[in-house]
């Protein structure tokens, strides 16, 4: 499974393969992976390798992961379309601890004590007197806005 001269990092291609076990459904949103031990002993790598695996499956919000408790299958949120206003600035950033207790659920608070780990927030700025806008980026749709100059 695991082909050590591919030239590909064998976290990555651990990674691949349980992203491939969550497309084909064998791990379902709201599901918890395997512990870490048994990961190594499915893919025979070690425990720093699957560590690894699942930081990058996090980073691409797939998977959240509980302290004590595992990983889990990332449950797919409904966005909300937000209009970007015109000349507005938007950066993407991830959220100070403050930011993610306000921003979470109550159940995201109860499981979590917060936001789950790697879900960044859109800081939508639209202009210098106007009070600044953070929101989920797990949980909304930017839409820009075309803005066409006259002759």
């Amino acid at each position: 499974m695991i082909d050590y001269s591919s030239g590909v990092p064998v976290y990555r291609q651990v990674a691949a393969a349980i992203r491939d076990d969550i497309t084909a459904g064998r791990y379902r949103p709201g599901a918890w992976l395997p512990s870490e031990s048994q990961l190594s002993q499915m893919y025979e790598v070690g425990r720093d390798t699957v560590r690894d695996a699942l930081a990058h499956l996090r980073a691409e919000g797939r998977i959240t992961t509980v302290r004590k408790r595992g990983s889990m299958v990332s449950v797919e949120p409904t966005r909300k379309p937000f209009i970007v206003p015109p000349a507005a600035r938007v950066i993407t950033r991830m959220p100070t601890p403050d930011e993610r207790r306000e921003l979470a659920t109550p159940a995201e608070l109860r499981e979590f004590g917060g936001m789950p780990e790697g879900v960044p927030v859109f800081e939508i700025a639209p202009g210098p007197r106007k009070h600044r806008k953070i929101l989920r980026g797990d949980c909304v749709e930017l839409i820009v806005k075309e803005v066409t100059l006259g002759d």
